[in-house]
């Protein structure tokens, strides 16, 4: 849920940074400074179109101005598996990711919330398995990878010579044939 009070302040708070006036700031956006001041006081929000030229011309991008803005009602109570997708679609996304990979949420753990995750979070928490900073059950992991996370995890699995045999059962016949033929090199 936005925050109008919130969402007023802050603009307010980028036109005066920027040294413009309600006036300066309708002329430009083609509204009324009315309009300007009742989004500044709470009582109401632009269009869409008028939110983007609005964005453009206090120099803030959207996504960072809406999570300033944007409340949960979940957002003051303890993260649970029922509320933790609210949580991650706030502005405390990456505090509770972190949280998440340094097991301070537990029962929540990596492998629950694996889905949720953009594919850049998701190669983030990759590596980190790989460098052994995050611990997970590869059985329950692996299963959870798409063709290319799961080339990532093996490869770099492989080149620290890590032991596959946690989840051999769960690779592919060409994946097995390749990580036996590897560990028969090695030995």
């Amino acid at each position: 849920m936005l925050n109008m009070d919130k969402f007023g302040q802050f603009i307010s708070e980028k036109r005066l940074d920027r040294n413009m006036t309600q006036l300066q700031i309708a002329n430009k956006l083609f509204v009324t400074p009315q309009a300007v001041s009742k989004w500044e006081r709470g009582e109401s929000f632009p269009d869409i179109e008028t939110l983007v030229l609005l964005c453009y011309e206090l120099n803030i991008q959207i996504d960072h101005l809406l999570n300033e803005c944007f409340e949960s009602l979940y957002l003051d109570t303890k993260i649970t598996m029922e509320n933790i997708e609210d949580y991650l679609h706030s502005s405390r996304r990456k505090d509770v990711i972190n949280k998440v990979m340094r097991d301070e949420l537990l029962p929540i753990t990596v492998t629950s919330i694996f889905y949720l995750l953009n594919q850049r979070e998701r190669f983030s928490i990759i590596d980190k398995i790989i460098g052994d900073e995050i611990s997970v059950n590869y059985a329950e992991f692996i299963i959870l990878l798409n063709p290319a996370e799961r080339k990532r995890l093996l490869t770099g699995l492989e080149a620290n010579n890590c032991v596959m045999l946690d989840f051999i059962h769960l690779l592919s016949p060409l994946e097995k044939t390749r990580y036996t033929n590897n560990k028969e090199e090695r030995v």
